[in-house]
């Protein structure tokens, strides 16, 4: 069984997610020209499409063959060079080289535990000092929903990546719940943190 968004990744019209969130439109602003970056989970590149039209050097992973052919298409069309998207389980990713921006919406949760926190250690390691961590992940708050679950293998605990990030500044912290409704009229209640985190020369 497919999770739906597969279906949309299908579609050059349109981002399974919507347009990029805003905290890294804010954050991008941050960032020197030519800044590195890397989005963890990419999806159909909603934040390295955005992130490469600026001009910015964007690597981007995702285990979907078809959201990854989807970013590549549109590469191709706008000859986004400075876009690299590769098909990655980021459970296997190398980190070969430090980035000024590292980029996870919307994954761990469907990871086990041990491996999103393994892949948080090497995010923190390889974030050049003054670099950016941005997270988004689903919690423990409200259950699951029943199409999700058998996606869902390491659930967030609530507050848990702020704590995971004591050591670094954060300028940006929220926890909320939403509510969403996707196609077939799929309806969802969703408990979440997001998390901006700045490697600080001190820390």
């Amino acid at each position: 069984m497919k999770p739906f968004w597969e279906k949309d990744y299908l579609a050059d019209t349109h981002y399974a997610f919507g347009n990029p969130s805003e905290e890294v439109v804010e954050w991008a602003k941050t960032l020197q020209a030519g800044a590195r970056i890397l989005d963890i989970g990419c999806g159909d590149g909603r934040h390295a499409v955005y992130l490469a039209q600026l001009g910015f050097e964007v690597e981007a992973i995702d285990i979907s063959e078809a959201g990854i052919a989807k970013i590549n298409r549109y590469k191709e069309l706008h000859q986004l060079h400075s876009l690299q998207a590769i098909v990655q389980d980021a459970t296997t990713y190398e980190f070969k080289r430090s980035f000024d921006l590292i980029i996870s919406h919307g994954l761990f949760h469907f990871l086990e535990r041990d491996a999103w926190h393994n892949i948080i250690q090497s995010m923190q390691i390889h974030t050049k000092q003054q670099g950016i961590n941005i997270i988004t992940v689903f919690t423990d708050e409200v259950e699951i929903p029943e199409d999700l679950a058998p996606f869902i293998k390491g659930i967030c605990k609530e507050g848990e990546i702020k704590e995971l990030y004591h050591r670094w500044s954060i300028p940006y912290y929220r926890s909320y719940q939403f509510e969403d409704e996707h196609d077939n009229n799929i309806q969802h209640c969703h408990a979440a943190n997001k998390l901006v985190a700045v490697k600080t020369d001190e820390r």
